[in-house]
């Protein structure tokens, strides 16, 4: 989605909005990688990658969450759909 969806203008503009956190579940450390790893697990179900979630600023409200691909149209109404 960098490459691709994340480019387009429309997200950029929503991107304004939000705070970015990355976890990354192949991190050159292993101890790392399975830490975070076991916390997508826990809180999401799934060590899916890429993995996206939108919530509230407390982390405690999950908007909405989803992995793999996401077309540019279906990942800007997840952006717009966030208050």
């Amino acid at each position: 989605m960098e490459g691709g969806a994340f480019l387009d203008e429309r997200i950029q503009k929503e991107f304004g909005r939000f705070v970015e956190i990355r976890m990354h579940n192949d991190h050159a450390d292993t101890e790392i990688g399975t830490a975070n790893k076991m916390r997508q697990m826990e809180r999401h179900k799934t060590v899916g990658m890429p993995y996206y979630v939108l919530t509230d600023p407390t982390g405690e409200k999950i908007y909405w969450k989803a992995g793999g691909v996401i077309g540019t149209e279906r990942f800007l109404e997840a952006l717009k759909s966030v208050p």
